[in-house]
């Protein structure tokens, strides 16, 4: 199995990391925006260059000194990244120029011992080698002046970090850069993340963690993963971009994707959440199965019904996770929150509750068991024949009604759609074929082969 050179950018806050991180995997991905810490997690991309292919790393602003908020969280997640990779990418801002903190963070680097490239964003002049000689003060013999915005520059520094991996893979060990992490209940195994983002299985599955604000989707994540893998605090909004991670869980490659807390229009102030929502609903549409984490202590409200609504619609496969646990599990059993989940948001009758705690771990290794039976759910097909003995026995039980003096006939029906299984039943007149009745046929369905946590969607068209 190959492995993919892991090239990580590291930077002061604000000096184009994440601008660069899209321009080099060609699309947006990573947040942008002139705000300090606004790329917090590792955002993990790939690219290919002069047939290489790279896997790129976009890590938080680095502040050396700064102890506040999120930064120091921010440095943990840098060195994680820089443990990992094989090469980086040390970013500088041409516009600004040689900062104390650049010296700083040029000296923790070195001690890495990995390729650095000494790469000046921000200049943009036709005469660029003229704008940027005190960056060479930090003792490096070749700089790479470039403009991530414009992409000037980009193909210099591309090729000597093609040839710089081809000799580092030739040199590198397989026996020492494997490490093997295991979950405590020694069903999650993973490899370090380069090991397993080059995972070849038959399918990848995407799996996603949504929900309000702090939450603890992060949390759980991490616990899923066995590293802290996302920036986790107690501080609501702590993710802001969608993070990917893999692991192999029962034979199977997953994808766990972490998104920006979910909230309501009214209190989205800042640009930056806006991207951050628009990244979750971005991730809820590319995810398979979407784990909808509710916090246990604060119980169910409108705003989770409100995503629930946007998972169905979107047509992937809902799980509802109900965390922190450990705080309520004295005083409610896990049937009667079950039940009230479903009392509070009626149109998830079909999913999953599942009550967790992410700070002890309980019940943790149910939720990707729940995502791989739903994943399995999202692509059953019926054939055609079982489904109209079916349609035969639902209609039996209950006719259609006469509907303003003519008699409605559902003929025949089937499967023309997984992921979410899609129905077309063909009638005589289908816009005569009431609400209830629909609700009626679904239920029929979910009660004769299942389809625990998917949307299923009923075409009615004309005969």
């Amino acid at each position: 199995m190959s492995q993919k050179p892991i090239v990580t950018i590291v930077g002061r806050p604000n000096v184009g990391k994440s601008t660069l991180f899209n321009r080099l995997i060609g699309y947006r991905k990573a947040i942008t925006e002139d705000t300090p810490g606004v790329t917090r997690d590792r955002n993990y991309g790939e690219f290919e260059y002069a047939g290489t292919d790279f896997r790129l790393v976009d890590t938080g602003g680095f502040e050396p000194t700064k102890e506040e908020g999120y930064f120091p969280l921010m440095r943990q997640q840098i060195t994680i990244s820089l443990e990992e990779s094989s090469m980086v990418i040390f970013l500088l801002d041409g516009k600004e120029g040689l900062l104390p903190q650049d010296m700083e963070i040029a000296k923790g680097l070195r001690r890495y011992g990995k390729p650095i490239f000494f790469t000046v964003n921000k200049v943009d002049s036709g005469k660029r080698e003229l704008l940027t000689p005190e960056f060479y003060t930090l003792g490096t013999e070749k700089l790479y002046p470039v403009s991530s915005l414009h992409g000037l520059g980009i193909d210099e520094l591309l090729e000597d970090l093609v040839s710089t991996a081809k000799q580092v893979m030739n040199d590198k060990d397989p026996q020492k850069t494997r490490k093997r992490r295991k979950h405590t209940d020694d069903v999650i195994e993973k490899d370090s993340i380069s090991e397993a983002m080059d995972m070849e299985l038959s399918t990848e599955i995407k799996i996603a963690f949504a929900g309000r604000p702090n939450t603890g989707k992060s949390s759980i994540a991490n616990r899923l993963l066995g590293s802290e893998r996302m920036i986790v605090s107690n501080l609501p909004g702590t993710t802001r971009d969608a993070i990917d991670s893999q692991v192999a869980f029962r034979n199977r490659n997953l994808i766990l994707i972490d998104t920006a807390g979910l909230r309501r229009k009214s209190r989205i102030e800042a640009k930056v959440e806006e991207h951050s929502v628009v990244s979750a609903l971005r991730t809820i549409e590319r995810a398979d199965v979407v784990n909808l984490i509710i916090d246990a202590n604060e119980g169910v409200s409108h705003q989770d019904g409100g995503i629930a609504h946007t998972i169905i619609t979107r047509g992937k496969g809902l799980c509802i996770v109900v965390n922190k646990w450990d705080l309520v599990e004295n005083k409610i059993s896990m049937e009667e929150y079950r039940k009230m989940v479903h009392e509070r948001i009626p149109h998830t009758s079909f999913a999953p509750v599942i009550c967790v705690s992410a700070k002890t771990g309980k019940n943790i290794k149910k939720i990707l068991e729940s995502d791989l039976r739903i994943y399995s759910q999202l692509n059953r097909r019926i054939k055609t024949s079982a489904l109209n003995k079916t349609l035969e026995e639902i209609i039996q039980a209950q006719s259609l009604p006469y509907q303003h003096g003519k008699r409605v006939n559902i003929i025949y029906m089937n499967q023309v759609k997984v992921m979410p299984p899609t129905f077309a039943l063909f009638t005589n007149f289908p816009r005569l074929i009431p609400e209830h009745y629909k609700r009626y046929l679904e239920n029929s369905l979910r009660q004769k082969y299942g389809f625990t946590g998917v949307p299923i969607r009923l075409l009615l068209r004309k005969k």
